[in-house]
């Protein structure tokens, strides 16, 4: 029977720091990601005709862990979410290798049923790490402390006379931070709150 391990947010966190040393040295933004899967992992990425439309995937990660597989439509049309579903599958690839071990699955539908067949949670926490991985992974938390503090002071001017920012302030700084990393705001959105962001940076010097 298929286990998922019972990875923390801040375990999938340090997987993800020891991941970008080895494979990311620079620690530069944005995350290379699909460079790091193509180049140095030497995996196929796989645009896959009709994914999302047919059978509700973005993607998914071949049984023998050679082949990401990627709805075409996003591949092709939508930067940052294919970005997002890569490192999403990546981190399936990396925290979940002992569980594809244990399954075998040769086409889409034999994929599709095998989720149906399996237990509700395990299911939940495979695709909850899998995310938990993604986000880490794209924003990295230093990266974003830098990031962060670097807009906040851009627009210091305008939160002269606050003493914090407020959490609709920091949903419009988290869209132009989200360009730096090439993901969708909602990412930096959620990784801001994650990391108690706001309480890591002061509103700065009066």
């Amino acid at each position: 029977m298929f286990k998922c391990p019972y990875y923390s947010y801040a375990e999938i966190g340090n997987q993800t720091e020891t991941f970008l040393k080895q494979y990311h040295h620079s620690q530069g933004i944005p995350i290379p990601v699909e460079e790091i899967i193509e180049l140095k992992l030497e995996l196929n990425i796989f645009p896959f005709p009709r994914l999302y439309k047919d059978h509700g995937l973005n993607g998914f990660l071949s049984y023998d862990l050679t082949t990401i597989y990627i709805d075409e439509v996003q591949y092709n049309q939508f930067n940052e979410k294919y970005r997002y579903t890569l490192a999403h599958e990546l981190g399936h690839y990396v925290l979940h290798r002992a569980c594809y071990g244990e399954v075998e699955f040769k086409s889409i539908e034999e994929y599709v049923r095998w989720r149906i067949s399996m237990p509700a949670d395990e299911i939940s926490w495979f695709e909850t790490q899998g995310e938990w991985f993604a986000s880490q992974l794209l924003v990295p938390t230093q990266q974003l402390i830098k990031t962060c503090k670097t807009v906040v002071a851009k627009h210091k001017k305008d939160f002269k006379k606050l003493s914090t920012i407020p959490d609709d302030i920091w949903s419009y700084i988290a869209i132009e931070i989200a360009d730096c990393f090439e993901v969708n705001p909602p990412v930096v959105e959620n990784r801001i709150k994650k990391e108690d962001i706001p309480a890591k940076i002061p509103i700065l010097d009066k």
